[in-house]
């Protein structure tokens, strides 16, 4: 039987970005580099073969001037990739962008996110 799955949405951000930024989804390696930027999804829905996902971008980097920048141009790049439509990511909206935060584990670190709606189509898959 074929079945309609969601894509790995984090995988799929990353795929795009890796190319360009350093990019990481959970678990974080013990040795990560910066500036980077690391991709959570968050929540989301689906509407027949079309899911809309709500994923958390988190840039890190040494200076704030360098996560903000890292962080502006992850999303340049995601909007790019899903003009291409060369990929399961269909579209992105940013919901909100900028936001500054102290990493937990690395308070060192400048850290700003983005929330982004990210639409993609599912997958087909033989069970």
């Amino acid at each position: 039987m074929n079945i309609e799955i969601s894509v790995d949405i984090e995988d799929e951000i990353r795929k795009g970005l890796s190319e360009y930024i350093t990019t990481y989804c959970r678990p974080l390696p013990a040795d990560m580099s910066f500036p980077s930027v690391e991709v959570r999804r968050i929540g989301g829905m689906d509407v027949n073969t079309i899911d809309t996902f709500m994923v958390m971008l988190y840039a890190r980097a040494e200076h704030e001037a360098e996560a903000d920048l890292t962080l502006r141009k992850a999303l340049g790049i995601l909007d790019a990739v899903s003009k291409q439509q060369t990929t399961a990511i269909r579209n992105i909206t940013v919901n909100s962008s900028g936001s500054w935060q102290v990493d937990p584990v690395r308070p060192d670190l400048a850290m700003c996110s983005a929330t982004i709606m990210v639409v993609a189509h599912k997958s087909t898959m033989e069970v």
